[in-house]
């Protein structure tokens, strides 16, 4: 078998945008466009029974939406205005003066939008021409100037959104007229049509965002828009309509983990069916590009994902009971319907993405990554577990040419999150790890989504009970596999898993050597310049007193950094906002000061995403920084 190569991933094809158009199936598939370091994508259209795919629209960025059985392609107009080129397919409907989010069917005159308003011009998309330009020449002259007076004030993959706002607008079939139907100050998360009635999950706010969102109709018969749900103790992440009734998705402040389903009415969230699942796919992948739905409302019913143990699976809920719909090992990723027939995105069987039919059995429609991995090494995850406080489940991928009378170097790799999860899906890196002769070992650690509130309890085990788990799922893998060196130990992982890579340098020296990817190393510095410290106050209140900021500084790694002698490359880029830059350099220059070999390598224009989307040469160049560093020291 050949080994799977650093450069193998631009060959990859990610698939994504799954939907149902005209009895047959519409899906996105994204290469790496190498020529200008960047991806390219195209959008075809698949006929599940004779298995004809047609390629209908080939661009750099592809955006659709289904209206009216229409398929409406959303463009930029790469203009300094704020404007969107909406075609049905390759024929221009028009331009709006909006920056789109989404556009959605919603009666017969009306299309319904939801668009980039800017704070400091509401009614830009009503202004004439002149006015406009004279709103842009006003802006450039204050290009230098990077004014905050809102939190949150950015986001990461956005940019800085201070002064900015998700606004609702109504949009005329016939001369395209646009009315705004919601307060400049309010920002949509989640939309619900039924039939003339729009539901909204949004947050109206001034200076400083609220904790908590509301939930509001619009009725176009009274042109109203009124509040049906004051949220003040709740967060709501998603709306539905299921059995002709609306629900929402949400936990309590107490619940770490788990959403329920709640029926709105009467000013009130009545639970209707409680979990202690979070319902959305957890399961990591450096292998995905693209937007994929997270549910959807078929005949009545609300189709859901979700992590379940070490998988992300399909389920639906009737108002009732939950039920699965996929529950295969691996990942479904996206997913639609044509009649009762279930099509699904999903990464099964240490393949790449593909598109399944979920009958009986499941059935592989598509073939796009066959030839890829066609006679290259595919190390399979073996499972085996620990025990601390709960079960650990975990996998080793063995090295190519596995001699069991060989001693090998081993990589601990760390997920995210903390609430994502690993499962039985195909990671590049890793199999480039394993193509190169090393073990390689990852598990779900206290924290970890999928098993529900008491294990993924952030308060109880973060930074202290996952520690254990990963040393002691270190120490059961050399147990299993003798032919791992002790001596050759490296650890690495990305976002909550650089967290704990820094965590283990200031608490052991049994690695050899250790990579921080996007990591937090103070709690402290951290929660005040990070995008998602907004959504997780409630871990251990806000550092504002003394006694409050010792609790985040007693979990912060730089605070244990005398302890620290394993080589350490971070890896960082410049516009990550969840794990900002300085968080690696903090860390960075305290082991420069105790003399430990240490090396940033930075990564301009990047963001959190770097190990997914990032820039074709910036992920090349990633992981051969990674997998340089551990070779220097353990090989």
């Amino acid at each position: 078998m050949k080994p799977v190569e650093l450069d193998l991933m631009l060959q990859y094809r990610y698939l994504s945008g799954l939907n149902a158009y005209q009895n047959q199936l519409i899906y996105i598939d994204t290469l790496a466009d190498t020529n200008n370091n960047d991806y390219t994508q195209r959008l075809h259209c698949l006929n599940p029974h004779t298995k004809e795919d047609r390629i209908l629209l080939e661009d750099k960025r592809i955006r659709y939406a289904l209206v009216d059985d229409e398929l409406m392609i959303l463009k930029g107009t790469g203009s300094n205005f704020i404007e969107t080129d909406v075609y049905q397919l390759d024929q221009k409907v028009c331009t709006l003066p909006l920056e789109i989010h989404s556009l959605y069917g919603f009666t017969d005159e009306y299309y319904f939008v939801t668009a980039n308003s800017l704070m400091d011009c509401p009614n830009y998309y009503c202004m004439d021409e002149q006015e406009k330009k004279a709103y842009h020449t006003k802006k450039e002259k204050n290009n230098d100037y990077l004014v905050l007076d809102e939190y949150p004030f950015f986001y990461n993959g956005t940019g800085f959104i201070n002064g900015t706002r998700n606004n609702g607008y109504l949009v005329n079939k016939k001369d395209h007229s646009i009315t705004k139907i919601t307060p400049d100050t309010m920002d949509i998360e989640h939309v619900i049509i039924d039939g003339n009635r729009l539901y909204l999950l949004a947050n109206d706010y001034q200076s400083m965002k609220k904790m908590w969102s509301s939930i509001y109709q619009y009725d176009i018969h009274t042109n109203q828009l009124s509040c049906i749900y004051k949220n003040e103790s709740m967060y709501v992440r998603k709306l539905a309509m299921v059995k002709g009734k609306l629900h929402a998705l949400a936990s309590t402040k107490t619940c770490i983990s788990g959403q329920s389903f709640y029926r709105v009415e009467d000013g009130k969230l009545t639970c209707v069916y409680g979990t202690e699942w979070m319902f959305y796919n957890s399961i990591g992948s450096d292998c995905r590009y693209g937007s994929c739905k997270n549910s959807l409302t078929v005949g009545g019913n609300l189709y859901i994902l979700n992590t379940v143990e070490e998988r992300s699976v399909l389920q639906r809920f009737d108002g009732t009971s939950l039920e699965f719909m996929t529950n295969f090992e691996g990942s479904t990723d996206d997913f639609t319907f044509i009649g009762d027939d279930l099509y699904v995105i999903a990464m099964k069987d240490m393949k790449l993405q593909e598109i399944y039919q979920v009958k009986e059995d499941v059935v592989q429609l598509t073939h796009m990554n066959d030839e890829v991995l066609k006679d290259k090494y595919v190390a399979k995850p073996e499972k085996f577990t620990c025990f601390n406080l709960h079960e650990i489940r975990g996998w080793a991928l063995k090295p190519i040419n596995f001699d069991p009378n060989k001693k090998y170097p081993m990589i601990l790799d760390i997920h995210g999150g903390p609430k994502t999860a690993y499962g039985e899906v195909f990671y590049h890196e890793m199999q480039l790890w394993a193509s190169k002769g090393y073990f390689v070992i990852f598990c779900n650690p206290h924290c970890s989504d999928g098993r529900g509130d008491e294990f993924s309890d952030y308060l109880k085990h973060y930074g202290a009970t996952d520690y254990d788990d990963l040393m002691m799922f270190v120490d059961r893998a050399i147990e299993i596999y003798p032919q791992i060196d002790k001596e050759r130990l490296c650890v690495t992982g990305g976002s909550y898993g650089g967290y704990m890579t820094n965590w283990i340098i200031t608490h052991t020296d049994r690695f050899k050597a250790a990579v921080s990817q996007r990591s937090i190393s103070n709690r402290v510095s951290d929660f005040y310049y990070s995008d998602y410290s907004y959504d997780t106050t409630y871990e251990n209140g806000i550092p504002l007193n003394a006694d409050a900021i010792e609790l985040f500084w007693n979990r912060s790694p730089l605070k244990y950094v005398e302890n620290a002698v394993t080589p350490t490359l971070f890896i960082q880029s410049t516009e990550d906002y969840r794990c900002p830059f300085p968080e690696a350099l903090q860390l960075f220059s305290a082991l420069k000061w105790k003399g430990v070999e240490t090396r940033i390598c930075g990564f301009k224009g990047e963001n959190h995403e770097l190990s997914r989307s990032g820039k074709p040469e910036h992920r090349l160049r990633r992981l051969e920084e990674i997998t340089r560093w551990m070779e220097i020291h353990v090989k």
